[in-house]
């Protein structure tokens, strides 16, 4: 899905496309659809600095096996995205939901900010969360 130009994705397709590319180890594409003001462009200044990161050590202890877009809503260049993922971490099967907002730059939807409910505060039907259940939560749990 993710050999087109940024600016050909949805805010939505945007959360699939860098899902499938964890999935397949392209951690360029990951890296380009952050924002450059985001959190993680702070730490991680230099795209080969991430790049040498994932291959070292996302590959080998991470493997996403679905994502789920549950909600998302754009309003005045910026999106805001309701996903659920299940993973693989080393092994063990977990499951968590992430509210991720996504900000426009150069014509493209950029990832700057999310926000993640973990697999044991997870609700009992975890494909009923949406945006209003993400209110409320610690702002410190932001990244």
């Amino acid at each position: 899905m993710n050999d087109k130009d940024l600016s050909a994705y949805s805010p939505s397709e945007l959360i699939l496309a860098r899902s499938e590319a964890f999935a397949r180890g392209d951690f360029g594409f990951i890296f380009d659809s952050y924002h450059s003001e985001s959190n993680f462009r702070r730490q991680f200044v230099a795209r080969r600095e991430y790049l040498e990161f994932g291959n070292a050590s996302l590959c080998q202890d991470y493997q996403i096996t679905s994502c789920q877009v549950l909600e998302s809503l754009m309003s005045d260049g910026e999106a805001q995205v309701v996903f659920l993922i299940e993973m693989k971490v080393r092994g063990d099967v977990q499951k968590f939901a992430e509210l991720a907002w996504l900000q426009q730059e150069k014509d493209a939807w950029c990832y700057h900010r999310g926000q993640k409910i973990t697999h044991d505060e997870l609700p009992e039907k975890p494909e009923s969360l949406r945006i209003a259940d993400f209110s409320g939560r610690d702002p410190s749990t932001i990244f």
